[in-house]
C-alpha cells in the first residue's frame, strides 16, 4: 500500500481537477485537433498544441507538486511551466507552447498525443469522454472524485454553473 505525501484534502482537489482537466478540455482540444489537420487548419492545430502543452503543464502541476490554488489564467502558463521544468512531460509542455510554424501540423499532433498518453498514465485511468467506450467510464470517474471531494470537505472541481440550483441566481 501506498500513503498519500500530502493531506487528503489538497490531494481530493489536485487530483480530481487533475482528472478533471485531463478527462474533458484536453480530450476536446485534441479531438479537434485532429480533425483541423484533416482540413488543413494548420492555425488551428498550432493553438491546440499550445493550450494541450499549457494545460497539460497545469495537470503536472496539480499531479506532481499538488498546486494550489491554480492561478488566474493569464498567468498560468508561466507559473505551470516553471514548477515543471526540470520534468520531462514538463520539457514537452514547453517546446509545444513555443511551438512556431516550422513545426509541421502532423507532427504537432503526434506530439501532443504522445503528451497526453503520458500525462494520463501520471494521473492513473481517465477516460475519454469523447468517445463511445469512454463516456459512461468518465461520468464514474468524476463522480467518484466529487464524492471524494465532498466527503474530505473540499469543493467539487466542476465549473459552478453545473452545479447551481435553479433560482439561486434569478
Amino acid at each position: 500500500m501506498r500513503a498519500l505525501d500530502v493531506d487528503a484534502r489538497r490531494y481530493a482537489w489536485c487530483r480530481g481537477r487533475a482528472v478533471w482537466w485531463l478527462g474533458l478540455p484536453i480530450a476536446a482540444l485534441l479531438e479537434d485537433m485532429k480533425g483541423a489537420v484533416t482540413e488543413g487548419q494548420d492555425g488551428l492545430v498550432h493553438r491546440n498544441a499550445r493550450m494541450i502543452g499549457q494545460s497539460c503543464a497545469v495537470v503536472l502541476n496539480l499531479v506532481l507538486h499538488h498546486a494550489r490554488p491554480v492561478p488566474a489564467l493569464r498567468v498560468q502558463t508561466p507559473w505551470a511551466l516553471e514548477r515543471v521544468g526540470g520534468h520531462p512531460l514538463g520539457r514537452e509542455c514547453e517546446r509545444l507552447v513555443r511551438a512556431g510554424w516550422e513545426v509541421p501540423a502532423q507532427s504537432l499532433v503526434e506530439r501532443c498525443e504522445r503528451l497526453v498518453a503520458e500525462v494520463r498514465a501520471l494521473v492513473g485511468d481517465v477516460p475519454d469522454p469523447l468517445v463511445p467506450e469512454g463516456y459512461f467510464p468518465s461520468l464514474a470517474a468524476a463522480r467518484e472524485w466529487l464524492k471524494l471531494a465532498e466527503l474530505v470537505g473540499e469543493e467539487g472541481f466542476l465549473p459552478k454553473e453545473w452545479t447551481q440550483e435553479e433560482g439561486r441566481n434569478a
